[in-house]
């Protein structure tokens, strides 16, 4: 067995072979011998060798070699074939052979297709992306959209675009004149056949025949095979989810769980995957137990097939020739054809190539198919001829492969069958193959016996409710290549073409005799329907039919002798499928005179169907009659055929139930009757169904004597009763309110549909309407009842009419394009004024809704022109010759009569069956009569004499004063107006006055004395309106005064405050006091403003002042991890940036940023609010618990009041001026302070736990247990002596503990004494409710910040806080800078909110703990950092310069208070020399990052560098700047021609972003009101901010301490800061000035984004297209989504890509876009998220979600912007929660597996 496998795996030096091989094929080949079979020995010895899988390898680690392959298995075959260098052969061919004209590219699953809406031939018709951006349809209105895969680009094929077939690439290959042969030389020819015979026979056996059963079956064919190496295949399938086979892998294989899901992508991707490679019998056993577990649940088992090790060897091998076969294809024309030849050819017994492949394809899997596609694609696509006989094949083939798809499981995509698409849709082609190739009969045929199954015994279609109906599903793909061919109307017939397509159509009309009829329901009556019936799959089949039912019959109207047989065809089946029993007696009906016999069937009691196809499909037809000058009893329809009333009977029942439904007669009926009739209306379906059934019945109307015809619709609607005259009378004997309520509600319905028949009449047939003016009239309609967004009149209007670009050629002309306003909403079209007159209120298409909405929109559009008060019908296009008849229906006896009637009724004040909108639809249609009257092109119609008769007018001018139909009187009056107009007319019967003349009589006609009635209200109206005004203005001024004592007041109140502050003094030194600018720290500090607040409580609404002993009120804030402000968020870069808890580092992240929604609540009331919800989502099942928007483990909640994420609460305090007192004025000057730090800091004492200098005296203070107890924290007893070991023998942990004062006074000189009283003695005492919740807030920084459990003391507590503290502010200063607004005054009131009540607890924070040894510890650990300055602190370059004064400011008064709480910092000279020390070290950290090159480049500066010749002003500058040239010589910078001057220009603008969150920081800390410059724009200079922080504004003033030297020199020789300088750390050059981050910048053009994408590659498995590109925003990088492939454990779940690069890139807040959806993700990692609508809009300023329009997109900035802000201000997390609040899904995402 051994030996065996290395023989294996050592080969023969393959170099001689070749030679040899290639001589013995020559030799062969001359004698004329060569055949395949040659080929396939070769193969035999040495595909194994290379390509076979061994022992114990699975497809993960298959490694071949592919070096090898290339030099032994596909040389020799190109050297074969150009017999020499297959470089020089093919340069030579490619000089006869001329360019290519046509792509012919296929396209891979995701890539990007373009499609022209102007000039392609239907929707399939799509380019690539080289050819898009190469060919004229750029310009044009184009598509985007993703391909599924398998499809090819069509450029350079003329017959799938209109105009401009040719990209520039591809058009050079037709402009050449020259004829070039393109065959190839015959050698050449005859070498190709042999090798390409041989290559496909090969494949096609290899992947198609016997060799995927088990191979012990056969006799071994070699002694190759006697190895017992075998392959256990696993394949897919679509039964089982990803999850049960990878659960099932786990067991059987025993592989670990990331294995299990790279075998499953395989299987998904490639379609199978060898799972184990070993012995037969170990393999047999793998594949029963996969078969055993994968069979529960009633499943069939999963596919799985052992095979020899050297069979998939040959399979690897038969797909990689297919693939070289694909690319060789490209060398040219020549080789195509003979491709095309060996592919149709058969072989002895076997069919041809491509025959086997269409019958076989089923039973290949996924990749093996797609190569045979992929290769059939580019062998025989391109050229005309070849693509001829594919077709020919195919369409011969057709019922077969239908057949194999319909029992696979696939995707469409993934089937033979999908060629269809590549070649129904070429016009030439699809009419040859149905002239010639009998496709329709083949077609529908296979169809209809995949429909007979469905039958039931009377043949009709039914489907059950319960059985799969997944066959049929996808039969119904037959229906897309069905209007595939017919979607191109052929312009000349030919006889066969005729034969052929009658043919067709016969099968189609038993198509439609099936569902003529179908899920026909009866009215319930009793009780209520047990079940609903399956409705939807009818529906389905409809959609899908509906296209080609249009089709054919627009193929029909083409062509005379077609029409004929069709309508004759169609007849004779309606004849033979009667839907009424012929024997039955009619029941004879009489009105007004008139007797006519109709057909019996009562709607309310026996079946109806929506669904009759037939008739509709005659309706179709008869429109076209006209136009061949045909009729429907003309000589060629005197067959025996169906009446005109047997043809209406179906439709008008259809009719008549829709009424009784809106009767509420059917309500027992339940939903599923209320769908149908919902799709019957939908835009969708409406085409085929609604409109047919209304041009039916207006055939009907045009063949049927009116009298007559109006009779038998009242007859159905069961109506002739309410007809008579004495049905009042009648009817008070019976009063049943129902029956009474119903018949009125049918009368409505009835005058609806009459309405219809006589107006709708924008159809091509009826009127001379053309589908342009049928768009026109929706547009409008829609337009009517609001202005619309493109998209949304897009989906108003059918597909089939607008076929793309209907709805763009016609908007332009009837409406105006309005601009969305700022960043967000839609941009809508608006009605032009003149197209108002063509609207309709009782339009057919409208829902009730719609329709009451537009009549109210009209109604005050008109009111507020100063028009009548009404809707008047439009004026009618003419109808055609045929059916004017249908105007006769408004002047017949029985219309006059139902007219008189309705009239009559709302006359009398008695009558139970009056409604107006009887009224308003009889008003209508009188108004329809006049104005065809009036038009004068029907002169038969004389309805005002007629309608004097029968007294309508008088009935009018007596409903003008009746009280019951207010609403209707100016419609009354418009009525009785043009009656007038035409009465007049017929008398004189002189020229039709122009409509204008008459609208304008219309709208001053005034009926004067009620006019005078309506002035008198008007005025009483006005009158009262005034009376109350004049209440509201003196209630108003009555306020102001009141105000303004409480105003005067305020002010008193605040000199009062002032003066006292000045210990007395005159008024003169209040005003001058006043007018010094503020200044917040140090011994010149201005007067602190101490305002006492008061707040309501959200929860209990009480109102509560703040007062430190009142009861204690919280904000609800929200914590979160954050690296939005970070600059490196790489792992490996972020790593050399210090991690030390104690302050914030100049990488600025990741650290805790803090935010509050700014709502109070008692801290009692929160604490209850806050238990009940953790209650009340425990309580909740498990399975029920993720969709919830905050996730009670974590401690969050909503804000009571805003539903804002929260997480945390954060304490009120009252101001700290309050609270501490202003330390007494010490002027100790900065050089002397300084110099006392220092001594202080040389005197520190290190003391760690058992070291020797521990001594009783010095009370345990060593570890952090004993820290605890000495911080009244936990139990000194409790911790182990190991345990606190551990926390304290680094250096950081140390307990740097400080001498007391004694130590230190003996060093400090003569200044002691002033620098002991900056360390205040006294401190707040605060209540415990206050500490406990201050305590509560200072656990969220430090367990959000360093991702532990909470504890009540470590010791990292403090200054996490003030991490926090230091980063948020970081975050609203570049807010603020970003924003463009004022540094203080326009903070928004969460900003300002947050920030107060941050700094209050921070500052206070050390007054909790009542020893304060920590906090005095990590005070000179600060110090030592800063002013000791050891090589392994951190440098200089590590903190962020505001995170480190952050840290000193609260920690350094506590330095000599170690056995009470730290004092609160007040702003005194303490904090001044702090700030001063902080700003020092910054100007020295910009001087070491600067690059003096730059500087001195800079626009602001090098003005003035000429001047400087003259030498005294360098003597000056020298002086002036000398520190900061020192500085420059210390980190050797100094180069000639660098003035001090432009140095220091530079830093005072580098160092704005710091002194900025100076001014905000300590402007809250202190309370010093700023000067007015600071709440300006552009005010915050650096003079300004200096000056209001108390700080000196030159160089010589801020260095001017001989102290300093020696530190600023330790800071500079830093081994990492001469490390930087050398080049050597470049992370670090970005840190200052902190710069506002932005998201990467996006191309303007949405195309650009999805064609970088679609190269882009899953980086884990090999070259494969990732399903779902998403892009990071905050860095750039491409990921791959959602798929198995990518996913990777964190915190024990497995995430998906995206999950775990926003826990990198962003603490776990991510903004990615995904690009084939062009959506916005927001993901909170792991378990929330939400999609976003993109930056990206199209021309109408929509976007498009899921790219399911395509319009071309454009980046818009503001929306971008928005989002940009979004992050900025850290509002991800909120926006999730609120998304997830508002949405309404059952079904939560998955978020994790994103």
């Amino acid at each position: 067995m051994e030996e065996i496998a290395d023989v294996e795996m050592t080969p023969a030096p393959p170099t001689v072979n070749i030679k040899e091989v290639l001589t013995k094929w020559n030799e062969k080949l001359e004698k004329g011998v060569l055949s395949g079979s040659h080929f396939k020995e070769y193969w035999r010895t040495w595909v194994p060798r290379i390509y076979s899988p061994t022992i114990n390898e699975s497809c993960l680690n298959w490694n071949f070699n592919e070096d090898d392959a290339q030099k032994i298995l596909f040389s020799p075959l190109e050297e074969f074939i150009f017999h020499g260098d297959p470089n020089v052969v093919l340069n030579q061919l490619s000089t006869f052979d001329k360019p290519p004209s046509v792509c012919g590219h296929v396209f891979k699953m995701g890539e990007p297709t373009y499609s022209c809406r102007e000039c392609g031939m239907d929707n399939t018709c799509v380019l690539c992306v080289d050819c898009f951006k190469k060919s004229e349809h750029r310009f044009h209105k184009y598509k985007m959209g993703t391909s599924g895969g398998g499809g090819c680009c069509d450029c350079g094929d003329r017959e799938a675009w209109k105009k401009a077939p040719f990209c520039d690439i591809h058009i050079i290959g037709t402009q050449e004149q020259t004829e070039v042969s393109s065959k190839l030389p015959d050698d050449l020819a005859e070498r190709t056949r042999i090798v390409y015979d041989a290559i496909l026979w090969y494949a096609y056996n290899l992947l198609t025949l016997e060799h995927t059963a088990d191979l012990r079956l056969h006799e071994p064919e070699d002694d190759l095979y006697n190895i017992d190496t075998y392959c256990t295949v696993l394949y897919n399938d679509e039964i089982h989810t990803f999850e049960q086979v990878i659960s099932t892998l786990n067991r059987v294989i025993k592989c670990s769980q990331r294995n299990a899901i790279e075998y499953v992508t395989n299987i998904d991707r490639e379609g199978r995957a060898v799972v184990k490679c070993s012995t037969f019998q170990h393999c047999n056993d793998l594949k029963t137990d996969i078969e055993k577990y994968t069979s529960r649940h009633g499943n069939k088992p999963l596919k799985v097939l052992v095979v020899h090790a050297h069979v998939v060897a040959h399979q690897i091998f038969g797909m990689k020739l297919l693939s070289w076969l694909q690319v060789f294809l490209g060398h040219g024309e020549g080789f195509r054809a003979i491709f095309s030849e060996v592919a149709l050819r058969p072989q002895q017994s076997n069919p041809c190539i491509v025959k086997g492949i269409l019958l076989r394809d089923s039973q290949l899997w996924k990749s093996a198919r797609t190569h045979w596609h992929r290769l059939l694609i580019s062998g025989m696509l391109l050229e005309y001829e070849n693509k001829k006989a594919l077709a020919k094949v195919f369409t011969k083939n057709y019922g077969n492969v239908m057949k194999d798809f319909i029992k696979d499981d696939h995707d469409h995509s993934f089937s033979v069958s999908s060629l269809s698409v590549q070649l129904f849709t070429v016009p030439t082609l699809a009419h040859h193959l149905i002239a010639h190739d009998d496709v329709l009969f083949i077609l529908l045929n296979t169809f209809i016996s995949e429909c007979s199954r469905k039958c039931n015994k009377s043949g009709k279609l039914e489907f059950e409710r319960n059985v799969s109906s997944q066959a049929f599903k996808r039969a119904q793909y037959m229906l897309y290549d069905l209007r595939y061919l017919l979607s191109a109307i052929p312009e000349t017939w030919t006889d066969e073409l005729r034969k052929s397509f009658l043919q067709g159509l016969s099968v189609m009309l038993n198509l439609l005799t099936m569902m003529q009829g179908m899920d026909s329901v009866t009215r319930q009556v009793g009780q209520h329907m047990e079940y609903e019936p399956e409705w939807e799959s009818a529906f389905n089949l409809h959609i899908k039919l509906a296209y080609c039912i249009s089709l054919a019959i627009k193929w029909c109207g083409t062509d005379k002798v077609v029409l004929i047989k069709a309508y004759r065809a169609a007849l004779k089946k309606l004849q033979e499928n009667p839907c009424y029993d012929q024997n039955e007696a009619g029941e004879v009906r009489e009105l007004v005179d008139h007797s006519v016999s109709c057909l019996p069937y009562d709607v309310a009691s026996k079946p109806v169907s929506i669904h009759l196809p037939l008739s509709r499909f005659i309706a179709g037809l008869h429109l076209h009659l006209e136009s061949f000058g045909l009729h429907f009893d003309g000589p060629e329809f005197q067959t025996p055929k169906p009446t005109p009333v047997q043809i209406i009977e179906p439709v008008l029942r259809t009719q008549v139930m829709i009424a009784q439904v809106h009767a509420g007669m059917w309500r027992r009926n339940g939903y599923a009757l209320l769908n149908q009739l919902y799709f019957y209306h939908n835009v969708k379906c409406r085409t085929e169904m609604l409109d047919r059934d209304i041009q039916l019945l207006q055939v009907g109307a045009s063949l049927i004597e009116s009298n007559e015809f109006l009779i038998h619709l009242l007859n159905k609607y069961n109506l002739i009763n309410w007809a008579n005259p004495n049905f009042e009378a009648k009817s008070l004997k019976s009063p049943e309110e129902d029956s009474m309520r119903q018949i009125i509600s049918i009368v409505e319905e009835f005058l609806q549909l009459l309405i219809s028949i006589v107006g709708e009449r924008h159809i091509t047939g009826i009127s001379d309407a053309t589908t342009e003016d049928r768009v026109k009239k929706e547009i409008i309609q829609h337009l009517c009842i609001k202005p619309l967004p493109h998209s949304e009149l897009n989906k108003a209007i059918p597909d089939d009419i607008t076929h793309e670009t209907g709805l763009d050629e016609v908007i332009e002309e009837l409406a105006v394009f309005k601009k969305p306003s700022q960043g967000s909403g839609k941009g809508v079209y608006e009605l032009k004024e003149p197209f108002f007159n063509e609207y309709n209120v009782f339009f057919y298409h409208y829902t009730r809704e719609e329709l009451s909405k537009s009549e109210e929109t009209q109604r005050k559009r008109r009111k507020t022109a100063g028009e009548l008060d009404c809707c008047p019908p439009p004026l009618l296009p003419k109808l055609k010759e045929s059916f004017n008849m249908i105007v006769n229906l408004l002047q017949c006896d029985v219309m006059l009569h139902i007219m008189q009637t309705v009239l009559e009724r709302c006359v009398n004040l008695k009558a139970r069956s009056f409604s107006e909108p009887q009224l308003h639809k009889i008003l209508h249609l009188m108004g329809y009569a006049l104005q065809e009257e009036q038009s004068g092109s029907y002169p038969f119609l004389l309805f005002a004499e007629k309608a004097g008769k029968w007294k309508l007018p008088s009935y009018l001018e007596e409903l003008i004063s009746s009280p019951r139909i207010d609403s209707h009187k100016d419609l009354l009056r418009w009525t009785l107006n043009k009656y007038k107009q035409v009465a007049s007319m017929s008398e004189h019967s002189q020229e039709v006055p122009s409509t204008s003349s008459m609208d304008t009589t219309a709208s001053t006609l005034v009926i004067p004395e009620e006019d005078d009635e309506k002035q008198r209200k008007a005025k009483l109206a006005a009158q009262k309106r005034a009376k109350i005004m004049a209440q509201m203005a003196a209630m108003q001024n009555q306020f102001m005064k009141e105000n303004a004592k409480l105003f005067e007041e305020a002010q008193a109140e605040l000199v009062a405050n002032s003066a006292n502050s000045n210990l007395g003094g005159s008024a003169m030194d209040i005003t001058e006091k006043l007018e010094e600018q503020p200044i917040c720290l140090g011994p010149n500090q201005t007067s602190r403003m101490n305002v006492e607040k008061t707040y309501t409580c959200i929860l209990c609404q009480e109102t509560q002042k703040l007062t430190l002993d009142g009861p204690v009120l919280v904000l609800a804030g929200f914590v979160q991890e954050a690296t939005v402000l970070s600059l490196n968020r790489n792992e490996e870069v972020s790593e050399v940036f210090s991690d030390n808890p104690l302050f914030l580092n100049s990488n600025r992240g990741p650290a805790p940023h803090t935010s509050t929604c700014g709502h109070v609540m008692h801290a009692t009331c929160w604490q209850k609010y806050f238990d009940n919800v953790m209650v009340k989502e425990h309580r909740r099942p498990y399975r029920l618990r993720h969709p919830a928007s905050f996730d009670v483990d974590k401690q969050e909640f909503l804000c009571p009041l805003c539903e804002c994420l929260s997480n945390t609460i954060l304490p009120l305090i009252p101001p700290l001026s309050s609270m501490q007192p202003s330390p007494n004025k010490n002027a100790i000057g900065f050089a002397n302070w300084l110099s006392c730090m220092m001594a202080t800091v040389s005197k520190k004492v290190k003391v760690c736990h058992g070291s020797s200098s521990c001594s009783d005296s010095c009370v345990n203070l060593h570890c952090n247990t004993c820290e605890n107890a000495a911080n009244g924290g936990a139990n000194a007893d409790n911790e182990t002596p190991p345990d606190c070991e551990a926390v304290c023998n680094t250096p950081k942990h140390q307990v740097l503990f400080s001498c007391p004062y004694e130590h230190v006074s003996s060093e400090l000189g003569p200044h002691g004494e002033s620098f002991t009283n900056l360390f205040s003695s006294t401190y707040p005492e605060l209540k415990t409710e206050l500490i406990e919740m201050i305590h509560l807030f200072i656990q969220a920084p430090y367990t959000r910040g360093l991702n532990v459990n909470p504890h009540p003391s470590d010791r990292r507590l403090a200054p996490m806080t003030w991490k926090s503290l230091s980063y948020t502010l970081h975050t609203i200063e570049i807010l603020l800078r970003d924003a463009n607004k004022p540094l203080l005054g326009h903070l928004s009131s969460r900003h300002r909110d947050c920030l107060e009540s941050l700094i209050r607890i921070t500052a206070i924070l050390g007054s909790t703990w009542p020893r304060n040894v920590v906090i005095s510890s990590h005070a000179l650990y600060l110090l030592s950092i800063l002013i000791d300055h050891h090589p392994e602190d951190c440098s200089i370059l590590q903190w962020d310069s505001l995170g480190m004064l952050v840290s000193l400011t609260f920690s350094l008064p506590s330095l000599f208070c170690k056995f009470q709480p730290t004092p609160v910092p007040s702003g005194g000279t303490l904090e001044l020399h702090t700030l001063h020390l902080v700003f020092i070290a910054h100007i020295v950290k910009l001087l070491i990052i600067t690059n003096v090159e730059n500087s001195r480049n800079d626009p602001l500066t090098s003005m003035e560098t000429n001047e400087l010749d003259d030498q005294p002003w360098m003597e000056t500058d020298a002086n002036e700047y000398s520190e900061i040239l020192n500085i420059l010589k210390l980190l050797k910078k100094q180069q000639k021609g660098v003035t001090g001057e432009t140095v220091w220009k530079h830093i005072q603008n580098a160092s704005l972003p710091f002194l900025r969150c100076c001014v905000l920081f300590y402007n809250f800390l202190t309370d010093v009101p700023p000067m007015p410059e600071l709440t300006q724009v552009g005010g915050d200079t650096f003079e300004n901010m200096c000056t209001y922080l108390g700080l000196p504004q030159t160089p010589q003033d801020l260095f001017k301490s001989s102290t300093l030297t020696p530190i600023v020199e330790k800071w500079c020789c830093h081994y990492e800061v001469t490390r930087y300088l050398a080049g050597d750390l470049p992370v670090f050059a970005k840190i200052e000035p902190q710069t506002i981050n932005q998201l990467v910048e996006l191309p303007s053009d949405y195309s650009e984004l999805i064609n970088t994408v679609s190269s882009f590659t899953c980086p884990n498995s090999d070259h494969e297209d990732s399903r779902n590109p998403t892009m990071c925003l905050v860095c750039g990088e491409i990921l791959c989504s959602q798929s198995y492939c990518c996913q990777t454990e964190l915190n024990k779940t497995i995430v998906g890509a995206c999950n775990y690069h926003a826990y990198k890139c962003g603490a776990g807040i991510g903004i990615f876009l995904r690009v084939r959806e062009c959506e916005i993700l927001f993901l909170a990692s792991p378990l929330r998220g939400c999609f976003v609508s993109p930056p990206y809009l199209d021309d109408y300023g929509e976007t498009d979600q899921g790219l399911r329009r395509g319009n071309p997109l454009r980046l818009c900035t503001e929306r971008y912007k928005k989002l940009h802000t979004l992050w900025l201000s850290h509002s991800i997390h909120e926006e999730i929660a609120r998304a997830i609040e508002s949405s309404n899904n059952i079904v939560g995402t998955q978020w994790q597996h994103l």
